[in-house]
C-alpha cells in the first residue's frame, strides 16, 4: 500500500494551489498546445517559472507533452491538455468560441468544475485507503 498523501490527490492539490496553474490550464483548454515561451510570454513570467508549473501539471496528469518539428531550429516541446478534454467540453454544451468575455467566464467555471470533480475523485480514493488502513490496523490489533 502506498503512503498516505503520496498520491494523485496530493499532486492535484499542488496543481490547484496556485491560480497561475489554473489560468495556464484554462489557456491551454481554449487555445490548444503551446510552448513554454508562448506561455511565459502570455503570463509575463520567466520561462523557467512557466516550465516548473507545466512540468508539475504534466506529473499530475493534467497536461501532456510532445515534440514538434519546426522549419528552422531545434524541435519545440509543446504542452497541451489531456486528450479530448476540449471535445468533452463541447459535447457537454460548453461553447469554446463566441463572445470573448462570456466565453472566458464560462471556460473558467468549466475548468473549476472539472478540477473539483478530479479533486473529489482523488479524495474518494484517499478516503478508501484510509478506511483500508484503519481496517488493517483493527485486524492486526485483534490478533
Amino acid at each position: 500500500m502506498s503512503r498516505l498523501g503520496d498520491d494523485s490527490a496530493t499532486r492535484t492539490a499542488k496543481v490547484l494551489s496556485l491560480p497561475t496553474r489554473a489560468a495556464i490550464l484554462s489557456l491551454l483548454l481554449r487555445s490548444g498546445a503551446k510552448t513554454v515561451k508562448e506561455i511565459a510570454d502570455h503570463f509575463k513570467i520567466h520561462p523557467n517559472v512557466a516550465r516548473a508549473h507545466l512540468d508539475l501539471m504534466v506529473e499530475a496528469g493534467f497536461l501532456a507533452t510532445e515534440t514538434r518539428r519546426r522549419t528552422k531550429g531545434r524541435p519545440a516541446k509543446v504542452y497541451f491538455t489531456w486528450e479530448g478534454e476540449a471535445g468533452s467540453l463541447e459535447e457537454a454544451g460548453v461553447e469554446l468560441f463566441g463572445d470573448e468575455q462570456r466565453r472566458a467566464a464560462r471556460d473558467e467555471l468549466e475548468v473549476e468544475v472539472r478540477l473539483l470533480e478530479r479533486m473529489l475523485a482523488d479524495a474518494t480514493g484517499q478516503l478508501t485507503r484510509i478506511r483500508d488502513l484503519i481496517e488493517e490496523t483493527k485486524q492486526e490489533g485483534g490478533k
